[in-house]
C-alpha cells in the first residue's frame, strides 16, 4: 500500500444495472480567510502528495500564497494553475480535464484538484460554477481523483453550498451538505450558454451520407493550414467525423459543416461547428461513455476526448455542435 490514504468518498450509489459505484469525492471547501483556507486544505493536500498523485491548486494570488506558506517544502509537488487560464474554458471542459488526471495516477494513487470558485469567469454568474460542481458529479465517478472546490463563506449558500456539493470541509472533517441537488436538475436550472458567434468561417459546406469524405478532407486541409501537427490533424478529422456521422445515422440525414482559423501561431484556434435540424436531450454530452446498450453518445465522447473543446446547444433551428483544437 501506498504512504497516504484518500480520505473517504461520499458513499455508493446504485447504479441502473444494480451495481454500486463509490461516489467520487467532491467537497465544497467554505472559507473566511486565505490563511484558514490555506490550513483547511494543507492536511488534505500533504497526503495526496504522500501518495504521489498529481496535485493541481487553481486559487487566487492570496489564497495561492497562503496555502504555498502552509504547505512549505510540499508546495513544490503541487502544480498551480490561474484561475483566469483555466476558467476561460466551459464548465463542462473543465470537468473533463480533471477526470483525465486519473490517466496519471500511479497504481493505487490518486489525483487531487483544488478549483477555486472565482467570482470573474469568461461566462460569469454562479451559473459557471453550479454547471462545474453538476458535470464533476457526472464525470468522475470510478476514477480515482478527488476535487476540493473553497468558495467564500458568505455566498448564496443555494448555489455553491451543499446545494452542489454532496458534503463541505468544515474543521477538518466531511460534513453533509445542505439540500443537495442532482446534476440533471442543476444543469436544467443552468443551462450552458451558447457560445458567442465567430464571424464569417473559412470554409461552409452541406454533408449527407455522400458527402463525409468531402467534409473529412475539408477538415484536414483547413486544419492543416493552420499549422496543426500531424497526429492532431488526424484526431481533429476523427472528431470532427463522428459528429458528422451521428447527423447522418441518428440524426435527420444531414447538416451544415463550418470551419473557423481563429488567431496565428501559438494560442491560435481552429474550430469545427456542425449544425442539423435534429433534437439532442443529453444533459452532459461528451463527459462519460455511454453504456454499450446506448443508441447515441458515443461519438460525441469520442470527439470530446480528442478535441480540446466540445460544446453542445440546441436553438429554433436544431442542434449545434462545435469542437476547438488549440495549436
Amino acid at each position: 500500500m501506498r504512504p497516504g490514504v484518500r480520505p473517504t468518498p461520499a458513499g455508493p450509489t446504485m447504479t441502473a444495472s444494480g451495481t454500486d459505484v463509490v461516489q467520487p469525492l467532491h467537497e465544497g471547501v467554505p472559507f473566511s480567510s486565505p490563511a484558514g483556507l490555506a490550513e483547511q486544505l494543507a492536511p488534505r493536500l500533504r497526503t495526496a502528495v504522500e501518495a504521489e498523485g498529481p496535485v493541481v491548486a487553481v486559487l487566487d494570488p492570496a489564497e495561492r500564497d497562503a496555502l504555498r506558506a502552509e504547505l512549505g517544502d510540499v508546495a513544490g509537488h503541487v502544480e498551480f494553475l490561474a484561475p483566469a487560464d483555466v476558467y476561460r474554458l466551459p464548465a463542462f471542459t473543465v470537468a473533463v480535464r480533471w477526470a483525465r488526471l486519473s490517466r496519471q495516477t500511479v497504481p493505487g494513487g490518486y489525483a487531487t484538484v483544488v478549483a477555486q470558485h472565482v467570482t470573474d469567469v469568461a461566462d460569469g454568474g454562479p451559473g459557471y460554477w453550479a454547471r462545474l460542481d453538476a458535470a464533476l458529479d457526472v464525470a468522475l465517478p470510478g476514477l480515482p481523483v478527488e476535487v476540493l472546490c473553497p468558495f467564500p463563506d458568505d455566498v448564496d449558500e443555494r448555489v455553491l453550498r451543499g446545494s452542489t456539493h454532496r458534503t463541505l470541509l468544515s474543521a477538518g472533517h466531511s460534513v453533509p451538505g445542505l439540500g443537495y441537488r442532482t446534476p440533471v436538475d442543476v444543469v436544467a436550472e443552468f443551462p450552458p450558454p451558447p457560445p458567442p458567434e465567430l464571424g464569417r468561417p473559412v470554409e461552409t459546406r452541406e454533408f449527407a451520407l455522400d458527402g463525409l469524405g468531402g467534409l473529412r478532407r475539408a477538415v484536414a486541409e483547413v486544419s492543416t493550414d493552420a499549422g496543426l501537427s500531424t497526429e492532431r490533424v488526424a484526431d481533429f478529422v476523427l472528431a470532427v467525423n463522428e459528429i458528422a456521422s451521428n447527423s447522418v445515422e441518428h440524426g435527420p440525414g444531414s447538416g451544415t459543416l463550418r470551419l473557423w482559423r481563429l488567431g496565428a501561431g501559438p494560442g491560435s484556434h481552429v474550430v469545427a461547428e456542425v449544425r442539423d435540424g435534429g433534437s439532442m436531450q443529453i444533459p452532459f454530452p461528451g463527459l462519460v461513455a455511454p453504456p454499450p446498450s446506448g443508441a447515441r453518445g458515443r461519438g460525441l465522447w469520442l470527439a470530446s476526448e480528442l478535441s480540446d473543446v466540445l460544446q453542445v446547444w440546441s436553438d429554433g433551428g436544431g442542434t449545434v455542435i462545435r469542437v476547438t483544437m488549440t495549436l
